[in-house]
């Protein structure tokens, strides 16, 4: 019997689509305008809003997934589906609600005897929307979930994700970088581009002047490391003007692979700010 598959909202994909394809989801959370919001975004008008308030000066935050709301979550999901689950998760590099999910799952089959399985997807946004593709096709191929769990988490280190946030300003109002850091960077034009490494942090790897070399850089990583094989790519957007240029530079690069923009979402467009970009692919090699 297949499993049922669930995830977190910060795989960045429409939540009726989410809905449609048979996956639930357990809601994220962004503080805009002093109000707190459960991503439940649906449309590409209702992203854009959500940068167009950046734009205007709003500095979002974000809270994480809580214990509690794994319970009420898990709890729900276990009385209305019957077999085992498969949860994927934001990277726990990033935050601790994997491992609030992981807690509530032990506690739930020392109960129960009910199985989740969570897969940490050393990711976010187009990261972990690549395991989640690839945990429904396993459901709906009615791959047991322990060995879609294995094969899973064998993807998660071959997953390649490269980042281009390019508004330091936003970065330095967030905290993430110090004001001289910003000021000095924005002065010189300094985009920095960063991966998601083994552990599923967010490392600085490379700096490029001017956005049209970082494009460049994360392209031609794109060329020497995508696996051989035709392969699903994402580009990621937050509201980018720089998104289809990039587009069109991985479909000259590898014409064989479907590849296809995608939005970042609330909770990671946060902390980017707009017009970040990035690329996510399957890599032969594992991650560093």
């Amino acid at each position: 019997m297949r499993f049922t598959l669930s995830t977190d909202t910060v795989c960045d994909v429409f939540k009726s689509e989410l809905k449609a394809r048979g996956i639930d989801y357990v809601s994220t959370y962004y503080t805009v305008d002093g109000v707190e919001h459960k991503d439940e975004i649906t449309s590409d008008d209702e992203i854009k809003e959500f940068y167009d308030k950046i734009r205007g000066g709003e500095m979002p935050t974000t809270s994480q997934v809580t214990q509690n709301d794994y319970e009420e979550f898990f709890g729900n999901l276990i009385n209305k589906c019957d077999g085992d689950i498969v949860h994927v998760t934001i990277s726990s590099g990033l935050t601790s609600s994997p491992l609030s999910a992981r807690y509530v799952a032990e506690q739930i089959y020392e109960k129960t005897g009910r199985r989740i399985y969570i897969v940490d997807s050393l990711g976010a946004t187009i990261a972990t929307r690549h395991i989640v593709d690839e945990a429904e096709r396993l459901r709906d191929a009615d791959v047991p979930a322990e060995q879609a769990v294995e094969r899973l988490n064998d993807m998660v280190n071959h997953i390649h994700t490269w980042f281009m946030p390019t508004d330091l300003m936003h970065l330095k109002r967030g905290g993430r970088v110090s004001g001289p850091s910003a000021y000095i960077g924005t002065a010189l034009n300094i985009k920095p581009i960063l991966q998601f490494d083994a552990s599923g942090a967010l490392v600085v790897k490379q700096k490029k002047i001017g956005a049209g070399k970082g494009i460049a850089a994360m392209i031609d990583i794109f060329k020497t490391t995508s696996a051989k094989q035709p392969h699903k790519v994402y580009i990621a957007s937050a509201d980018s003007d720089l998104a289809e240029g990039m587009l069109k530079k991985a479909q000259a690069a590898r014409p064989d692979c479907d590849i296809e923009i995608a939005w970042i979402g609330p909770v990671i467009g946060a902390h980017t700010g707009v017009n970040a970009v990035g690329i996510s692919f399957l890599s032969d090699s594992v991650r560093e």
